[in-house]
């Protein structure tokens, strides 16, 4: 068996990184519009169904295409990210298709801690853009450069709000004593070597070791500074288009204050490991949304009305996408391509 570039691959390279599974991605995605449902219908019987069904009514369309308009902002930057990234690690794939197996990574990101992206290696690989591990240590950039670039976003705010300092003191430091670790290989390595000798986490460094490696050549101090500032300025964007969901409902709700909402919802849905963040993401904004005075049924529509421009725009761009990348794949397969 030979990759992309004429090699030999053994079965265990061949084998590291799975097919997505688009023979399975149907059930996946079923599972996770239920889930999406469960968490929707659940936010409106709590927040009285007449009245959520009233304050969406109120909500004007007209406002939905700046706030679709953020959300693609937020892609596009990521995306380019994703192609500096694979420009750096010497992958090479038009960019059609590039743009493409990225759409879709949003339907493979509704895994339990998106560890389906890891099949946008798998996809590059079968379209031609070279071995798939080459293409992991891109995967994990972008989930490394987005946490920390969210953990940025609401240490800032913090400082706006009463009590704020020490969170975005301990946010801020923590970021920083990431970008040290990550960027700085023999500090790095000196932290694994202590790690590997305490009971109970040495066993565990190992995974992490490999990880990192995998990671270093996407961890130039020049390099993670670009990746961090795309993700704070896309997060920002969609932070911002929540702002505008919610100044339907409070015309006088701060920007400041709603970004940060935003991007701490974010950081707790993604700690959740649920598919999306689902329910993790939508109790927090709406518990985040009553602090600011508003009533149930207003953060119940403002929360619904963002999760629908942001996690499930992102579901349709994949779907769209999807019968574009399966075509391709079947044609290289007919072609003995792959």
């Amino acid at each position: 068996m030979k990759d992309a570039e004429g090699q030999p691959v053994t079965r265990d390279a061949a084998t590291a990184v799975p097919s997505p599974g688009f023979d399975r991605l149907g059930r996946k995605l079923l599972a996770t519009l239920a889930l999406g449902v469960l968490a929707c219908v659940g936010l409106v019987l709590y927040s009285d169904a007449h009245k959520v069904a009233g304050r969406l009514a109120d909500f004007s369309l007209v406002l939905l295409l700046p706030i679709l308009g953020l959300s693609l902002c937020n892609y596009t930057l990521r995306f380019l990210r994703w192609q500096l990234y694979l420009k750096r690690l010497a992958v090479v794939l038009p960019w059609g298709r590039s743009l493409a197996v990225y759409l879709v990574g949003f339907l493979l990101s509704v895994t339990p801690g998106k560890a389906g992206e890891l099949g946008k290696a798998w996809l590059i690989r079968e379209l031609g853009g070279g071995p798939a591990l080459r293409v992991v240590p891109a995967v994990l950039a972008e989930r490394v450069s987005d946490l920390l670039g969210v953990v940025v976003l609401f240490s800032l705010e913090a400082l706006t709000i009463p009590g704020g300092r020490l969170l975005a003191a301990c946010g801020l430091a923590a970021v920083a004593g990431a970008g040290i670790l990550l960027t700085w290989e023999r500090g790095a390595d000196a932290v694994f070597r202590g790690l590997g000798r305490l009971p109970w986490v040495g066993r565990h460094v190992s995974p992490l070791v490999d990880v990192f490696h995998r990671l270093r050549s996407l961890l130039s101090p020049g390099l993670f500074a670009v990746g961090l500032l795309v993700a704070i300025l896309a997060w920002g964007a969609e932070g911002v288009g929540f702002v505008l969901a919610v100044r339907q409902y409070d015309p006088h709700a701060r920007m400041v204050i709603g970004i940060f909402n935003y991007n701490l919802a974010t950081f707790l849905g993604s700690l959740s490991m649920i598919p999306g963040g689902l329910l993790a993401a939508e109790g927090t904004l709406t518990a985040l949304l009553k602090t600011q005075g508003l009533d149930k049924a207003a953060s119940a529509s403002a929360t619904l009305i963002i999760r629908a421009a942001t996690l499930w725009f992102a579901v349709v761009l994949g779907l769209v996408a999807l019968p574009f990348v399966a075509r391709w794949l079947a044609a290289r397969r007919a072609s003995g391509g792959s």
